[in-house]
């Protein structure tokens, strides 16, 4: 059979085989994308790959028309494991030298999608025929974000998508927002694009990034909350898929973008621009329209829910305490039921919550500050 390496792109080249020619067949996707998975996640057998044509062949026409298995509904996730696989070989050291391809290059079939999809008005966005390209796009772009490990790599999609594309995520937003599937996929992009893991989303002190980056997480998410709190009616049938999962999600591209240190968010103040009130906002509305019953029902939603409450807690106190009274003890009376919760995660949480309120309040107990006076307010009643 030869050596090593006619071996190995024998199994390589069975494998592409099965992306291209069994597209329907769920069972032989996973199990074939869960094998390249693993030999692109060891040292040897990766730098090994970069040596196959099949590999070059696949990074270079990683397109539906090449591998039907990408338009298949139900291959949905595979389509981000697929991406995800490419552009951590592409991104390896000597990746593109030796599959003789750019991130730039690998993109631009996702970036000439998005260039469709951004040129379509308001009703042909909406479409069912763009319902398909608008989740295998997300999908391909979650793949790619979740294989960005550093700075640079980061940097090179923050710069193909701001600002030209950027504009579409918060349209599609406010377009799909009672479609589970489309909202599903964006916010899911959305939540691995804003995440800081690595210190990988840290731009230059005199950059605009950071600022540009929450803006547009911002938009995405008031987008979403402000149409999905006017249309209580999307809560018939299975009231998680269609209401919960998506305002959990959402509320965790919030918490990432509030927790991931890339943003000086006094200059939202200073300059008057309402990004960060209109998130906190339309998040803390999101939240409480929740009942707390079924808040502690859904783990998922409660992790979201009590993160949420426990970041604006901790770096956005001033804006917690000018709430309404009524709005305030609310918040409260999640933060006291949370404490009961059987989840350590979630009783960590709420602790957290009530250490940073009593901090506030034992550092300017003295102090004439207006959330101090707040606070004071509240105990009285």
């Amino acid at each position: 059979m030869g050596d090593h390496t006619d071996v190995a792109n024998l199994i390589v080249t069975k494998m592409g085989k099965n992306l291209k020619f069994w597209p329907d067949e769920h069972d032989i996707v996973a199990k074939t994308l869960d094998l390249l998975t693993d030999m692109a996640g060891g040292y040897s057998s990766s730098k090994l790959l970069l040596t196959l044509s099949t590999v070059k062949y696949l990074a270079s026409h990683h397109t539906h028309e090449e591998f039907p298995f990408l338009y298949v509904p139900s291959n949905a996730r595979h389509r981000t494991t697929f991406h995800a696989i490419l552009v951590r070989l592409l991104l390896s050291p000597g990746g593109e030298e030796k599959l003789e391809l750019t991130f730039d290059n690998f993109m631009e079939p996702i970036v000439k999608v998005m260039s469709q999809l951004g040129a379509l008005d308001s009703s042909q966005l909406r479409s069912e025929g763009a319902r398909l390209p608008l989740i295998g796009v997300f999908r391909d772009l979650r793949g790619v974000a979740q294989s960005l490990h550093n700075r640079r790599t980061f940097g090179m999609l923050f710069d193909i998508l701001e600002p030209r594309h950027s504009p579409l995520f918060s349209k599609v937003a406010d377009l799909w927002f009672d479609q589970p599937d489309v909202m599903i996929s964006l916010l899911r992009f959305m939540q691995e694009f804003c995440h800081n893991k690595a210190n990988r989303v840290n731009f230059d002190q005199s950059s605009p990034n950071g600022i540009l980056l929450f803006r547009s997480t911002s938009d995405v998410v008031c987008a979403f909350g402000r149409r999905i709190l006017a249309n209580p009616g999307l809560a018939a049938g299975d009231i998680y898929k269609s209401r919960y999962k998506g305002m959990s999600i959402a509320l965790s591209v919030l918490n990432s973008a509030l927790g991931g240190n890339y943003v000086c968010f006094g200059v939202f103040a200073l300059y008057n621009d309402p990004a960060l009130d209109n998130a906190l906002d339309i998040s803390l509305k999101m939240a409480l329209s929740i009942p707390l019953e079924h808040v502690i029902a859904y783990p998922k939603l409660s992790k979201s829910v009590f993160g949420f409450i426990e970041i604006i807690f901790r770096n956005h106190i001033k804006t917690t305490m000018a709430l309404d009274t009524v709005v305030f003890m609310q918040l409260m009376n999640a933060v006291h039921e949370g404490l009961q919760a059987s989840d350590a995660q979630i009783s960590s949480m709420c602790a957290n919550s009530i250490d940073h309120l009593a901090t506030l309040y034992f550092e300017n107990s003295g102090k004439d500050k207006p959330e101090v006076l707040n606070l004071k307010k509240v105990s009285a009643r």
